[in-house]
C-alpha cells in the first residue's frame, strides 16, 4: 500500500478523484464496489462436521484395526468384525462430539452486530453498512465510533483513536491531518486511522484509502491464515509411539506367517493369529481413553474461566516452556491510574491503591498540603471527561478518567465541590499546543486550570509554588523539573504537568483564546496502566514450576519494563543482564546474540511479524511455545505458537478465533490452572499408556509363546477384543481422569523430546509384561500338559486368568514412592469403579449362554477357577514385591 501518509490531503483525495466535500456519488460509490469488493476480512471458518469426523479417523492406530475389521469381515467372522467396528465408532463419536462443542462455544463468543459507518454521499452524510465502504469514501467519524477502513485524516478537533488492539499502545493516539515527511512505523503515523480501531475522543473527517483484506487488520489476517498451527507434543508422541508398535506387530506377524506357511500350517489360522496379534499389540482404547482424559481437563477448566477449542491444547499447555505474554490487558488491567505525584520541594507521592482507595503512606497531611490540593482541584477542573452513574461508564480521555477516579475516590465531597464551579473559558486540548485548561467563576475573582506536556506548562510558567509560597519559577528550576519528567517517563509512567492561575478578572480578546501564560506551577502526576492484582503471584507460581515467561509488547520500553517489575516477571538485580530489547534492534539481536535474546524478558515495540520471528526462533531451540494475547496485531502470533491463549473479555473476535485456549475472565492465574491441569494429565495419561501396553506386551508374549511352540491360538482374536475393549477403557480411563499429584506445579517442565514412553517406562512395561505372561503361559501349560486338558478348557483357563489379572494390574500403577493403601491409585474412586464393572461384565457374559457361545466360554470345574485366581493374584504380589523393594520403580 501506498505511503498515505507522506501525502498531502489534497494528494490523496485528487488520487482517488473525490470532492472532499461531497464524497463520492451513489453511482461511483457501487462502481467502486463492484471493483474492489466489499469491505471485509476474509472469513475463518471452523472445521465442517465432517473434517471434525475425519480428524477422529486420521490416526495409525485407526488404520490398523480397520484393516483387522476387513480381514474378519474377509475370513468369515462377522462377530468380531461388528465388535471391532462398535470400538472405532465409539472412538470417533466422543472426539468428535467434544471437538464439536468446543467449536460451538466458540460461535457464541463470535460479535454478531454489524459495524456501521457514516460517509459522505452526494454531499449528505449517510450511515451505510460498513462492509459497503470503499476506498476513497469520506467518512465521518465521531467518539464512539469504529473506524470502517484505513484511511488518510483530512480534517480532526482533539480527534483520538485506541489502536491498542493493532499496536499494543495503552493510551489513545492524537490525531491530525498534517503531513508526515520520515518514513514511520504504523504506531506513529498521526494521520492515518485503521481499520476495526475505535474513537474514544473528539472528531474527524478522513479518507477511505484501503478496505478489506488491503488494510493493516487484513494484512494481519492474511498473516493468521499463511501460519500452520504447529503438531501438538502429545500428537507427535502418540503417533510416534503408535509406529513403533506397528512395526513390531508387523514384523513378528509376518515372521510367524512365513513360518507357519512354511511349516504347511493352514492359512486361516495364520491369519487369525495375525489379526490377534494385531488386537494383542495395539491398545485400542488408546484414542478413546486419550480423548475422554483430554476431554475431562477441558471440562474441569471450562468450569474455572478456561475455554479449550481442542483437546490436544490441555496437554500441550502441560508441556509449555516458555509463555510469551502481552502487556496491555493480559498483566494490566488496559485502564489508567494515577500513580504517584512529584511536588515541588523534591517530594513524590506513591499512591497505592486498596480495594479501589488511593492511599498516599508518604504524606501525612495531605488535606493542608498546598501543592498537592492544587493538583487536586486543576486534575477535576481542567478536565473535560465525566464519570457516568449509569452503566454507560466513564467517557473522555483515559488520562483524565484517571484523575477523576482518583480525585473523587481521595475525596469526593471536595471533588463534589470543584465539579459544582462555574466554567467561563475552555481552552481544548491541542496536538500542536499540548495543553489544555478552563476558566471558572470562584467567590473572590477566577481561578485558571491548565494541564499538558510538562515541557509545555513549564514553558507557560512564570511561578512557582513550593512549602506553601508562590517564588519566582528560574530557569534552573525548569531544568529540574524536565530532568524529573524523564525521570518518571523512564520509570514507565505517562506524565503530565499541572498549573494554575488566579486572575481578578476575566481573560479577554486575544488572552481569551489562548490564556494559559504566567501560570504558577504546582507539580507532575504520574499515570501508569497498573498490573492485575493477580498476576505477580500467578507469575512466582508459574517461574516455580520451570516456565519462562517473556512479555512481548508494543509499548514503550520504560513503561514495559516498569510493569515487568510490578509483576515480577522481571528482578530489579538483573535488571542489567536482562535489558528491554526494542523491536527496531531484535532483528540484529536475533542473527547475532541469541544468547541475549534468550536472557532477555521484555521486548518492546514489536511489530505482528517480529512476534512471528521471536516464536519461531525459541520454537527453533527447542522449546514448547505458548502465546497470550487480546489484539488484532497478536492474531499471527496466536497462530504460529505451540498454544495459542487469547483473552475471552477484552480480546477481540480475530485473536479468539485463531487461539487454542480463550481465558473467559482474561486471568493470568488461569494459564497457571490450565498448565496444572495439562500436566496432571499427561501424568495420567503415562500411567495408562504403561498399564496398557504392558498387559498388551503379555498378550503378545503368550500368543507368540503358544504359536511357535504348540501352533495353537491360545485365545481368540474375539475374546482379546472384548477383554481389551474392559481393560483399556475403563480401568485405563479411570488412571486417565485422576487427579494426580499435588505437588506437579513444583516441578521443572518435562524436555519437550521426553516421549510419553520413557526407558524407565519401558523397563517397567517390560517387567510387567513378563510377569503377567509367565503367570499366564505357566498356567496354561499346566493345564496343557498334566491335567492334559482339551484346547477348548486351556482357552479359557488362559483367557479368565489373563483378564483377572489385567484387572487387579491397574492397582500396580501407583508410584513407588507412594503407600500401597493410600496412593494416587487407591484414593481414585473410578479405579474401583471400573474394576468391578470389568469383574462383573466377565462374569455377566460367562453365565449368559448366548454371549458364553459368542465368546467360547465352559463350563469350568472348581479347581480350574482355582488355578485361575492364583494366576491371576500372582503378578500383582510379585510387582508388589519389587515395588517394594526398589522404591523408584
Amino acid at each position: 500500500m501506498e505511503n498515505f501518509y507522506q501525502k498531502e490531503p489534497d494528494e490523496v483525495t485528487e488520487k482517488f478523484g473525490v470532492n472532499p466535500e461531497k464524497g463520492w456519488s451513489k453511482n461511483e460509490a457501487k462502481k467502486a464496489l463492484e471493483e474492489h469488493g466489499r469491505n471485509k476480512l476474509e472469513e475463518h471458518e471452523g472445521k465442517s462436521i465432517w473434517e471434525i469426523i475425519l480428524a477422529q479417523i486420521n490416526n495409525p492406530v485407526v488404520y490398523l484395526l480397520i484393516v483387522a475389521t476387513v480381514l474378519a469381515f474377509v475370513m468369515g467372522d462377522l462377530a468380531e468384525g461388528i465388535a471391532i467396528t462398535v470400538v472405532l465408532l465409539v472412538n470417533t463419536i466422543i472426539g468428535f462430539w467434544m471437538e464439536y462443542q468446543a467449536q460451538q462455544s466458540m460461535q457464541a463468543i463470535k460479535e454478531i452486530d454489524k459495524v456501521k459507518a457514516n460517509v459522505l454521499r452526494d454531499g449528505k452524510e449517510e450511515k451505510i453498512d460498513a462492509e459497503e465502504v470503499v476506498p476513497g469514501d469520506i467518512l465521518i467519524v465521531n467518539a464512539g465510533d469504529l473506524i470502517a477502513a484505513d484511511a488518510r485524516v483530512i480534517e480532526a478537533t482533539e480527534f483520538k483513536v485506541d489502536e491498542a488492539a493493532l499496536t499494543g499502545e495503552s493510551v489513545p493516539v492524537d490525531k491530525k491531518p498534517e503531513t508526515i515527511q520520515e518514513e514511520k512505523q504504523v504506531a506513529d503515523r498521526k494521520n492515518m486511522v485503521y481499520k476495526g480501531t475505535p474513537v474514544t475522543g473528539g472528531k474527524g473527517k478522513a479518507i477511505a484509502v484501503a478496505t478489506g483484506m488491503n488494510t493493516e487488520m487484513g494484512s494481519i489476517s492474511a498473516m493468521v491464515q499463511d501460519q500452520k498451527a504447529s503438531q501438538t507434543p502429545l500428537d507427535k508422541k502418540l503417533n510416534k509411539l503408535t509406529k513403533v508398535l506397528i512395526y513390531v506387530i508387523l514384523g513378528l506377524a509376518a515372521a510367524f506367517f512365513a513360518f507357519g506357511y512354511l511349516a504347511g500350517k493352514d492359512v486361516y489360522l495364520l491369519v487369525q493369529t495375525a489379526i490377534a496379534w494385531a488386537i494383542a499389540a495395539i491398545p485400542e482404547g488408546l484414542p478413546i481413553v486419550a480423548s475422554i482424559a483430554l476431554a475431562r481437563g477441558m471440562l474441569r477448566l471450562s468450569k474455572q474461566n478456561v475455554l479449550i477449542k481442542r483437546l490436544s491444547a490441555v496437554e500441550t499447555l502441560g508441556e509449555t516452556t516458555v509463555i510469551f505474554t502481552d502487556k496491555t490487558g493480559t498483566l494490566t488491567q488496559n485502564e489508567l491510574t494515577v500513580k504517584g505525584f512529584a511536588i515541588p520541594g523534591d517530594t513524590y507521592w506513591k499512591v497505592n491503591w486498596e480495594d479501589d482507595q488511593p492511599k498516599l503512606p508518604d504524606a501525612e497531611d495531605a488535606e493542608n498540603q498546598d501543592n498537592f490540593q492544587a493538583l487536586f482541584k486543576i486534575s477535576v477542573l481542567a478536565n473535560d471527561a465525566s464519570l457516568q452513574e449509569d452503566d454507560n461508564g466513564a467517557k473522555g480521555d483515559p488520562l483524565e478518567i484517571a484523575l477523576l477516579n482518583f480525585t473523587n475516590a481521595f475525596n469526593k465531597e471536595k471533588f463534589q465541590q470543584h465539579q459544582q464551579l462555574e466554567r467561563k473559558l475552555h481552552d481544548p486540548f491541542d496536538s500542536d499546543s499540548m495543553v489544555m485548561g478552563a476558566v471558572y467563576k470562584v467567590e473572590d475573582g477566577y481561578y485558571m486550570a491548565g494541564k499538558g506536556s510538562a515541557d509545555k506548562i513549564l514553558e507557560r510558567s512564570k511561578k512557582i509554588l513550593i512549602d506553601g509560597k508562590v517564588k519566582e519559577l528560574k530557569e534552573e528550576d525548569k531544568k529540574h523539573w524536565l530532568e524529573k519528567n524523564d525521570q518518571l517517563s523512564k520509570d514507565g509512567l505517562r506524565v503530565l504537568g499541572f498549573g494554575y492561575k488566579e486572575p481578578k478578572e476575566l481573560p479577554e480578546g486575544e488572552a481569551e483564546e489562548d490564556f494559559l501564560y504566567e501560570l504558577v506551577f504546582a507539580g507532575l502526576v504520574g499515570f501508569i496502566d497498573p498490573p492485575r492484582t493477580e498476576v505477580a503471584n500467578s507469575m512466582d507460581m508459574t517461574k516455580n514450576a520451570g516456565i519462562k515467561v517473556v512479555m512481548v509488547t508494543g509499548d514503550h520500553p520504560g513503561t514495559a519494563q516498569n510493569v515487568a517489575k510490578e509483576v515480577h516477571l522481571a528482578e530489579e538485580e538483573d535488571e542489567e543482564q536482562e535489558s528491554v530489547v526494542h523491536g527496531k534492534d531484535m532483528g540484529e539481536e536475533l542473527n547475532k546474540d541469541a544468547e541475549k535474546v534468550l536472557a532477555t524478558k521484555v521486548f518492546s515495540r514489536v511489530t505482528p511479524e517480529q512476534k512471528l520471528k521471536l516464536i519461531e526462533f525459541y520454537q527453533n531451540q527447542g522449546e514448547i511455545v505458548g502465546m497470550t494475547g487480546d489484539g488484532v496485531n497478536d492474531a499471527p502470533a496466536l497462530k504460529k505458537a505451540d498454544i495459542g491463549i487469547a483473552m475471552g473479555k477484552r480480546g477481540t473476535q480475530v485473536a479468539q478465533e485463531v487461539a487454542d485456549v480463550v481465558l473467559k475472565d482474561d486471568a493470568f492465574q488461569s494459564i497457571e490452572l490450565a498448565i496444572e491441569q495439562g500436566r496432571i494429565i499427561f501424568g495420567n495419561i503415562r500411567k495408562f499408556v504403561v498399564y496398557q501396553l504392558s498387559y498388551h506386551l503379555s498378550e503378545i508374549i503368550i500368543i507368540a509363546l503358544m504359536s511357535f511352540t504348540l501352533f495353537v491360538l491360545p485365545i481368540l482374536p474375539l475374546q482379546l477384543l472384548f477383554l481389551n475393549l474392559l481393560s483399556d477403557v475403563f480401568p485405563a480411563l479411570a488412571l486417565g481422569i485422576g487427579r494426580g499429584n499435588p505437588g506437579v506445579m513444583d516441578l521443572p517442565p518435562k524436555d519437550p523430546e521426553e516421549p510419553i514412553v520413557t526407558k524407565k517406562n519401558w523397563t517397567q512395561i517390560a517387567v510387567y509384561g513378563l510377569i503377567i505372561a509367565a503367570s499366564v503361559s505357566g498356567t496354561y501349560f499346566y493345564a496343557h500338559f498334566v491335567w492334559e486338558s482339551p484346547e477348548d478348557i486351556t482357552n479359557n483357563i488362559a483367557f479368565f486368568s489373563l483378564a483377572f489379572s489385567q484387572f487387579l494390574h491397574v492397582f500396580n500403577m501407583r508410584d513407588g514412592t507412594e503407600s500401597f493403601f493410600n496412593n494416587q491409585v487407591t484414593r481414585n474412586k473410578y479405579v474401583w469403579m471400573a474394576v468391578a464393572l470389568c469383574f462383573v461384565t466377565v462374569i455377566v457374559a460367562y453365565f449368559i449362554p448366548g454371549l458364553a457361545e459368542v465368546f467360547n466360554f465352559q463350563d469350568l470345574e472348581t479347581r480350574v477357577w482355582i488355578l485361575i485366581g492364583i494366576a491371576s493374584l500372582l503378578p500383582s504380589v510379585i510387582i508388589q514385591l519389587i515395588k517394594f523393594i526398589k522404591k523408584d520403580f
